[in-house]
């Protein structure tokens, strides 16, 4: 549905050009949520709005539905945006308006009745959950509320694609949820496509079909989200995983030696990486019986992505030399990532 061909945005700086994209390929499909992730600096934003034109790539093509938007006029760019909905991390709402009057405004000048207006708020209103709400003024509302609005604002026109540009980065975590799952319930129902760009790998987990990674203006690694997360190839998407798993907790821990890392003789640290779909569940079970190996799990953090297991494990490993060189050799059989931490 959407296409990024070499997509380059360059600006002007004070000390020079600044490349704030650097050679994008990106393939969106059709009723798919995608994610773009990055650390602040990255160019994600820049490159969201490249996709609906709001920054015009300084060389490349956006194509939508196979029409290239770099070749048309203002007036032509301006009747795709209507396809194109938009939210943002600070909501933009109008303050002085009610929540009828934010959801309302796009609908000036087409031509619509007061009485089809009024209709079409009402049921917008009652599909992000917000029925009753239409006379409250923005600062009555709490910020998943506003984000709420919004969205419903976002789907006036009717578009075929929703634009999130840090939508949940401004929510706590119980909010973030339930405007996670709004969208989701509007990719299902609508079958709306989602672009949404974060620097939170939990949104991309929870919510995501694919991700593209990208760093200092490229993307530099994309994929489905089990097989991107689950075997990394890029420093900056380990990076990533690091920061919402167990290994930054155990690399702490053996930066300040900590009593629990503290091995004793036929014990070592070994960590594992659960890389494919079909990786069994009671790994760990069956690995102290078939090898005699004792593991004792220091820390843990395995998720559910698309029904399979992501994740994985830090044991310290007890047992002779042999059996837990074979146990190693068996999970790598099975393509399990196992790393030797510490040694006694």
């Amino acid at each position: 549905m959407i296409r990024l061909e070499d997509v380059c945005k360059v600006f002007a700086g004070a000390q020079g050009p600044v490349e704030a994209v650097k050679h994008v390929h990106l393939t969106i499909e059709r009723g798919e949520i995608f994610g773009i992730i990055g650390f602040s600096g990255a160019g994600k934003s820049t490159l969201l709005r490249c996709i609906n034109l709001l920054e015009r790539p300084t060389s490349g093509s956006v194509l939508f539905d196979d029409v290239d938007l770099t070749q048309l006029s203002s007036s032509e760019v301006r009747a795709v945006r209507r396809r194109i909905g938009m939210i943002f991390q600070q909501f933009n709402l109008f303050s002085s308006r009610t929540v009828f009057g934010n959801v309302a405004f796009p609908f000036a000048g087409r031509g619509l009745t007061k009485e089809a207006i009024a209709a079409r708020v009402r049921e917008l209103l009652e599909l992000v959950g917000l029925s009753g709400r239409e006379g409250d003024y923005p600062s009555q509302l709490s910020g998943g509320q506003k984000q709420r609005v919004a969205i419903a604002r976002a789907l006036a026109s009717e578009p075929e694609v929703l634009l999130c540009d840090e939508a949940t980065s401004a929510l706590d975590p119980q909010t973030t949820q339930s405007i996670l799952q709004l969208l989701r319930e509007l990719n299902r129902k609508l079958g709306l496509t989602i672009v949404l760009i974060t620097h939170e790998m939990q949104v991309i987990k929870e919510i995501c079909h694919r991700v593209a990674v990208m760093e200092n203006g490229a993307v530099v690694e994309q994929g489905d989200v089990f097989s991107v997360f689950a075997n990394p190839q890029q420093s900056v998407t380990r990076n990533f995983m690091e920061m919402t798993s167990h290994v930054a907790g155990f690399r702490r821990l053996l930066n300040e030696k900590s009593p629990l890392l503290e091995l004793k003789p036929g014990q070592c640290i070994l960590s594992l990486r659960y890389l494919e779909r079909n990786v069994c569940s009671a790994l760990v079970s069956y690995l102290s019986r078939t090898y005699g190996v004792d593991l004792n799990i220091i820390f843990g953090n395995v998720e559910m992505i698309d029904g399979h297991p992501l994740g994985g494990l830090i044991v310290i490993a007890e047992g002779k030399e042999k059996s837990i060189r074979e146990c190693v050799d068996y999970l790598e059989t099975i393509h399990v990532g196992v790393e030797v931490l510490l040694n006694a």
